[in-house]
């Protein structure tokens, strides 16, 4: 008894858990954007009868139910990519509907309840980037890491790539102080040794393909044109942004002609929110104002990181503010300034890191 081996019951995280995050997230925006567009587009049907209305929301419980079921009963990879395809639209159909179980009139349309879906986006969004961030793996997370590649072993599926990947997973679990995962390690990296020889090469799929020829594509199109497409996008929204404080300021003492210059319909809702708005279009226009003089003046990585804030700044609290405002309006602008954000990321990635433009398209020229 005094040998007996001490149990871990401590979580590992899931090789490419942010991957099945990504796809869990994506599924729910996406969701949530084509019913609010179907549901607009066709005027609100219901299916059921005088007595009977099968809301979208029981849909979305039926998929997170099929969501749930199937990494339970199947212990194949599909399966999990499955559930998290199908639990993003099920979450996704189920949230939409929000407005009617926090109202005891049941509104679908209550005005908060965009808002309080964008929170929950923007909630999964965080956990998203948790698990995207590079975390140094133990030797029991990269054991557990190098069984679930193994899977494709099993199936037939393995490639020099994953191999790869295993062969490196099973490195970290050979600095195992624990006698059996180092022999665990050892036997399985026998087994590659000798199976690598009948590998086929790796072949990217459909959406790694595509992600290829847009990287390819931005690449090609070449710094000074990138670098002019960002000082475009950069000085307008700043003008955007000045120009809607002035309005915000001007609102105060001269309230008609803000109505004839914007053809504005302000309403007592937008009225009880302008001083929230000012703050807030204040400290944007300031961040951007810094991000165009720096960028205009050389200084890119500067230029950048304050856009990237001001950008920010504006997902997080403006929007969540127009989703209530605006209702499903504000989708337009969320979306624009989500692109605008890779615009950002992806100059930043080619140009300003430690490796080439001409490194990065011969990588993918390989592939």
């Amino acid at each position: 008894m005094g040998n007996e081996q001490k149990k871990i019951r401590s979580a590992v995280r899931r090789h490419d858990a942010e991957d099945y995050l990504l796809i869990y997230l994506v599924a729910f925006g996406v969701t949530v954007i084509l019913t609010r567009v179907y549901l607009h587009l066709t005027g609100f049907p219901q299916l059921g009868n005088s007595v009977l209305h099968i809301a979208h929301a029981l849909w979305g419980g039926l998929l997170l139910f099929v969501a749930v079921l199937l990494p339970l009963a199947f212990a194949n990879l599909w399966a999990v990519k499955a559930s998290a395809s199908l639990s993003g639209i099920g979450t996704g159909l189920f949230i939409d509907e929000v407005g009617k179980f926090i109202t005891q009139t049941n509104d679908y349309f209550f005005p908060p309840a965009l808002s309080l879906i964008y929170a929950f986006i923007l909630l999964n969004v965080l956990v998203y980037l948790y698990f995207r961030r590079p975390h140094r793996k133990d030797p029991r997370e990269a054991m557990y890491h190098a069984f679930e590649g193994l899977q494709d072993a099993l199936d037939g599926d393995l490639d020099t790539e994953e191999a790869a990947l295993i062969e490196a997973q099973l490195a970290i679990a050979k600095q195992s102080d624990r006698a059996e995962i180092v022999s665990l390690a050892n036997a399985i990296g026998t087994y590659l040794a000798k199976e690598k020889r009948h590998l086929s090469a790796a072949e990217p799929g459909y959406w790694k393909r595509t992600a290829m020829r847009v990287e390819a594509f931005g690449l090609r199109l070449g710094r000074p044109r990138h670098r002019t497409i960002i000082s475009v996008l950069l000085i307008v929204w700043l003008v955007f942004v000045s120009g809607y404080i002035a309005m915000l300021v001007l609102w105060g003492t001269d309230l008609n002609a803000v109505l004839v210059l914007w053809g504005a319909n302000l309403d007592n809702q937008v009225v009880q929110w302008r001083a929230a708005l000012t703050v807030i279009q204040f400290a944007i226009g300031a961040l951007m104002l810094v991000a165009v003089a720096a960028w205009l003046t050389g200084k890119e990585e500067r230029g950048l990181r304050f856009a990237v804030y001001g950008f920010l700044l504006s997902l997080v609290a403006l929007q969540l503010l127009y989703f209530y405002l605006s209702q499903f309006a504000a989708i337009t602008a969320t979306l624009l300034q989500l692109a605008f954000l890779q615009i950002l990321f992806a100059y930043r990635r080619w140009y300003l890191s430690d490796r080439s433009v001409d490194t990065l398209l011969d990588t993918l020229e390989q592939r």
